[in-house]
């Protein structure tokens, strides 16, 4: 991280958790009397904290520039498994949370594609020439593991640097794992740890790594199929996995399927 040019450094912000940690920051219970409580949040305040946000973080990462990634309404992923955070549907917004993607919208350069999530979008900026520049992408989600760009962690306060190689193996890893916080079950009695183990002798060799995870599935009686739609779930679109002609995503193929 030598030589930073501030003015040639920009900051892909997952606006989609900044507003969500913001807003639900500024939420305060009220209790009127002994029977009644009341959920109260100020939408100037929570803008405010917003603002410092961003503002602190671009003054940490030396960018001078900000850009936002959005969730679209639609999502791709829903079509293909329909139960996709469906753990999430009963979930409360905060009370501001709109307010602030708007402000967000209304204030800074916003990136929002129909069908993508604000992931999916941050995977298409950093891995594109959209934009010109260094590019630090922040956000808490580890799924940007799964990209190869350099990342800062809100939680962790430093830098990750994820190489292509990297940004494959941990797909396969997610695949093969699930992610339980977005209802994708991957195969069934594996976790990160023992996807870890099966996929570790593989690493850096693609059709290695999907030979092991298919023969995995099948171990459990799913099929290749199966696999490859927990493939698609958690790949987190790269600028190679979209079309912009149809404005479209392309779902992931296999190693298999790009060869044949």
């Amino acid at each position: 991280m030598e030589n930073i040019d501030p003015k040639n450094r920009t900051m892909l912000v997952d606006g989609d958790i900044v507003a969500y940690m913001c807003s639900a920051q500024m939420e305060e219970p009220i209790k009127w009397d002994d029977d009644v409580w009341t959920l109260h949040a100020s939408e100037s305040k929570s803008i405010d904290k917003l603002a410092d946000t961003l503002e602190y973080y671009s003054n940490i990462l030396l960018c001078r520039n900000i850009v936002i990634a959005l969730s679209s309404k639609n999502n791709f992923r829903k079509k293909i498994y329909p139960l996709y955070k469906y753990n999430r549907k009963n979930n409360r917004k905060p009370l501001t949370y709109s307010p602030c993607k708007q402000w967000l919208r209304d204030n800074f350069k916003t990136y929002e594609y129909n069908y993508l999530e604000g992931d999916d979008m941050l995977g298409i900026l950093a891995t594109s020439k959209i934009i010109d520049g260094d590019k630090v992408v922040l956000t808490k989600d580890k799924d940007l593991k799964t990209i190869p760009c350099t990342i800062w962690f809100m939680q962790g306060d430093n830098y990750t640097e994820i190489s292509e190689e990297e940004a494959d193996y941990n797909h396969m890893l997610q695949t093969l794992a699930g992610d339980y916080t977005d209802g994708i079950p991957g195969c069934p009695s594996i976790g990160i740890k023992t996807a870890e183990k099966i996929l570790a002798p593989h690493r850096g060799n693609k059709e290695a790594m999907w030979q092991a995870i298919v023969r995995r599935y099948e171990m459990n009686n799913l099929d290749e199929k199966h696999a490859l739609t927990q493939a698609r779930l958690t790949r987190i679109i790269r600028n190679e996995d979209y079309n912009y002609e149809r404005k479209r995503p392309i779902l992931w193929q296999s190693p298999k399927q790009k060869t044949s």
